[in-house]
Formats: C-alpha cells, sequence, structure tokens
C-alpha cells in the first residue's frame, strides 16, 4: 500500500478531528456561544456533520463543535392554533412516532419515513436537513409545499425566513454568520386542504431521491375547484421550489384525470433535470411526469395512503442533561456499557464507534462510517444508532448496549440464539450490528411481520446470508423468547 498521503483513499485518511465539544446548558446560552466561537459548528443529530468531517483531509486545524443535541427547548413539537412548531433537535422518528397531531404533519411524516434507515431516523433532525440543503433532501420538498417558515436566532435577536426563500443556491442558505435555525413552523391546514408527498429512489431504502416532491392543494368548499396549488420538486436542480408553471395550470381547474394529465406534461417541460450516478435527465423527466401523475390522480380518487408504521428501534425524546463542562482530546467520557461504567479519555477517538472499539471492545465493527451498512449500530440510551456517526461527547453521562452485552448471565440473547439454529450467520462481519438492532426490534414489536422486520432491519446490510436466513430467524419461535 503507498502511504504518501496525496495517494491514499478518503476511507483511509484521517479527516478533520474534533478538537473541543462546547456545552451550553439551554438555548440563550448556545446563541451567546456561536457569537463568541463564529468558526464554531452548531451539531444536534450530526449525521451529515460526522459524515462531512470523515471526507475532508485535515488542514492541520481541528474544528470546535456547539452542541444542541440534548436541550429540552430543543426537541419539542408544539402545536398552537393555527401552526404546529418543530424544534432544531427534532428527529425524523419523532415526526413519525407523532402522528394525528395535524393532517400537515401527516405529509411532512410520509417524508420522514424515506429518510435513510431506523437508526439514521434516531439521529438525523429535520432542521438539520434544511440546513445541509441538498436539494436531494427528502424533507425539503414537504416543508416547501407545506409554506412553511424558518425561526433564526443570534445575538441580535430573531428572524423568520420563509422556507421558499431559505435555500440561496446548491447546499448554501439564508443563513449569516452565527445564526442559529430554533425551529421550522408549519402552517396547520383547513378541512379543504389535501396533499401527498412522493419518491422515486433506486432501492427500497436507504436511497437517496432520484426525484421526490411535495403536493399541497386548496380546495373552494363550494366548487372543488383549486385555489392554491404548491408542488415542490426536488433532487432534480439545485433549489427546491414551488412550480410556477404548475401553480398557474392547476389554479380554478377541478381535479380530475384530465387535470392530472395536464399537470403532469408540465411538470415534465417546467424541470430542467440534472444527470448523476442516481439517473439520467431524461429518466428524471419521465418519472416525474409518471409520478406527479399518479399523485394528482391519486387524490381527485379520494386516495388516501394509509398511515405506515414503521419499527422505531427504540426512539426516545429522553436525552441526558448536557455536562456543564466543555469536552476537549484530554476530558474523560464516562458511560455504562453493558452494565458497567466506563471512563476513558476522548483522546483522538472523535466518533462512538472508534471510542469504544479503542476503550471498551472489538465487537462493535466499522464496515463503512457513513452510516450506511449498520455494522456498528449500538442502542445508546434505549435507541439503536450507527455509531460511526455519533459523536463521542455526546455518549458521555449515556448507557450503552453493544453486542457483548445482550447475553446475560452466560446466556445468549434469545435472537442470538434464533440466528445459530437458522443459519443465519456466515462471515459474520455485520451480524454484530444485526443482531442490536434485532433485539431493538423484538423489544418494540413482539411478534414482528416480514414487512416489520425488513423496514426494521433497512439500515443493515449483508453481503452473504442473502437475508432470507435473517428473515426465518426472527420469526421464529426462538427470537420471540424473553427480549426484555
Amino acid at each position: 500500500m503507498n502511504v504518501e498521503a496525496g495517494l491514499l483513499h478518503e476511507s483511509q485518511r484521517l479527516g478533520t478531528q474534533i478538537e473541543r465539544v462546547l456545552r451550553p446548558t439551554n438555548w440563550a446560552e448556545a446563541v451567546k456561544l456561536y457569537e463568541s466561537f463564529p468558526a464554531a459548528l452548531p451539531v444536534a443529530g450530526a449525521t451529515d456533520l460526522m459524515l462531512d468531517l470523515h471526507r475532508q483531509e485535515s488542514s492541520g486545524s481541528d474544528v470546535v463543535l456547539i452542541d444542541i443535541w440534548g436541550l429540552p427547548e430543543s426537541t419539542e413539537i408544539v402545536v398552537k392554533d393555527t401552526e404546529i412548531e418543530i424544534g432544531c433537535a427534532v428527529t425524523h422518528n419523532q415526526v413519525i412516532d407523532s402522528p394525528d397531531l395535524d393532517p400537515a404533519l401527516d405529509l411532512l411524516r410520509m417524508a420522514c419515513l424515506e429518510i435513510g434507515s431506523p437508526q439514521l431516523r434516531n439521529r438525523a433532525t429535520v432542521v438539520g436537513n434544511i440546513v445541509t440543503a441538498s436539494p436531494a433532501n427528502d424533507t425539503i420538498s414537504a416543508l416547501v409545499a407545506l409554506d412553511s417558515t424558518v425561526v433564526i436566532d443570534s445575538s441580535a435577536g430573531s428572524r423568520e425566513v420563509p422556507m421558499r426563500e431559505f435555500f440561496t443556491g446548491f447546499r448554501a442558505t439564508a443563513l449569516n454568520d452565527c445564526e442559529l435555525v430554533r425551529s421550522i413552523k408549519v402552517p396547520r391546514w383547513s378541512d379543504t386542504t389535501i396533499g401527498t408527498w412522493l419518491k422515486v429512489g433506486n432501492r427500497s431504502a436507504q436511497a437517496i431521491s432520484v426525484v421526490h416532491a411535495g403536493i399541497v392543494l386548496e380546495l373552494d368548499e363550494a366548487t372543488s375547484s383549486i385555489d392554491r396549488a404548491d408542488i415542490a420538486i426536488g433532487s432534480v436542480s439545485e433549489v427546491v421550489a414551488v412550480s410556477a408553471s404548475l401553480k398557474e395550470y392547476l389554479m380554478g381547474k377541478k381535479l380530475n384525470e384530465e387535470t392530472a394529465k395536464g399537470a403532469a406534461q408540465i411538470a415534465g417541460t417546467d424541470i430542467s433535470p440534472i444527470d448523476d450516478i442516481r439517473g439520467t435527465a431524461d429518466y428524471r423527466q419521465a418519472v416525474t411526469k409518471a409520478a406527479i401523475h399518479r399523485a394528482l390522480l391519486g387524490l381527485s380518487e379520494n386516495y388516501l395512503q394509509d398511515a405506515v408504521t414503521t419499527p422505531l428501534l427504540g426512539w426516545s425524546v429522553g436525552r441526558p442533561k448536557p455536562s456543564e463542562s466543555d469536552i476537549s482530546a484530554t476530558t474523560e467520557i464516562s458511560c455504562v456499557v453493558n452494565g458497567s461504567k466506563i471512563t476513558a479519555p476522548l483522546g483522538t477517538n472523535s466518533t462512538l464507534l472508534e471510542w469504544l472499539r479503542a476503550t471498551v471492545s472489538s465487537g462493535t465493527k466499522e464496515g463503512c462510517s457513513e452510516g450506511e451498512c449498520g455494522a456498528c449500530t449500538i442502542q445508546l440510551n434505549g435507541s439503536a444508532v450507527t455509531s460511526c456517526l455519533v459523536p463521542t461527547a455526546q455518549a458521555d453521562g449515556g448507557s450503552i448496549v453493544t453486542v457483548e452485552g445482550l447475553a446475560q448471565d452466560q446466556e445468549l440473547h434469545p435472537v442470538q440464539r434464533s440466528f445459530l439454529n437458522k443459519f443465519a450467520v456466515q462471515c459474520g462481519f455485520c451480524t454484530p450490528g444485526f443482531l442490536v438492532a434485532a433485539a431493538a426490534l423484538l423489544s418494540e414489536i413482539e411478534n414482528p411481520s416480514a414487512d416489520e422486520i425488513r423496514s426494521g432491519l433497512a439500515g443493515n446490510l449483508c453481503r452473504c446470508t442473502g437475508y432470507y436466513s435473517i428473515l426465518e430467524a426472527l420469526q421464529g419461535a426462538e427470537a420471540k423468547g424473553n427480549v426484555s
């Protein structure tokens, strides 16, 4: 192997390291800290940030983080008379687990269901999705179509920016220096508002969108003609925005087959689709037309998608109270790991995966380091997460279960026994992540269906088994024993 730094693969390079983590105890303190440390990076779920840092070659200067993950006021979904406010640390699984708040949130919920895997949704936040500002981010089309507003705070005060003006370019936003997004406000729907959300991807899980779109229509109560038409299409251009052409075409029309066909044709010509590894411009144009047609036709026929439930793998809003002290490389991190208290310096172990392998044991495996394969799945404070995307500092004071903690009193966990009996293991590299995720699944759903197993384990990849033996193991009697 050539060890010259310039010739190393990106997975072999050290990446940008975390020098210090600042831990405010409330939102006002976070705003002041950001003013004092303008070069710092705010962090909540950290799923995008940790990946970005891993991919950046170290320039010799490490980064400082401002951790807002554990702030109680940031984790709330507040339902008001005219709007719903989503705090900046609200996760996608939190939205999924909060049905019937309002039909507007049901549309957002549809988009949240398509984000990554259960492990990722336990960490990734809705606000983080918009701040990252990739046009492929699924929730953006829903929030733009919903005519949401971004609430932004700084030491100079607070301001609100319409979501449709928040994105200024590819991965670019209207945020100024030292400004933090506090929340997103979503207007509540009237009785005559209808809508849906759609996505086309290259696989059924862990798929970046080829096309995604949010559709919100307001119908005249007397005539049933369209009074409002907001259709936002994403992953086809640099910015997700409402289609002016579709709005103009739909206004005043009845929602029927003819209208759906006309709108689909306009959608196809209105976009200037991109070519990339996920799809050609021609393909994007074709599937956009087909998807918009089907979605509008479904709405015209009063077809309402059944409320989808999906395993959350232990999602919980409860988070350890942040320590009042900041964390640096010399700070000792203290966690309860598999029932025993472990204390060790942070050192250069920026991710929880690195810290666990260096400090506790090597059972938790590093596969992709991108949150894609699930090999590093652990349970953190009861939630299954990919430890390669968790900053070690955020685990301080928490409770962790790794694959070594599943067995109790020399007795294998029922899931472990079932995997052995059904030959659900071949090379074994992915197995620790599968076992931890499966244990979380069976603690949540005692008798999961095949679809629930597929959904719950969508964040875990295996090259060897073909998955059939894993499905059999989790539907077998052995796995349905004492899983608490």
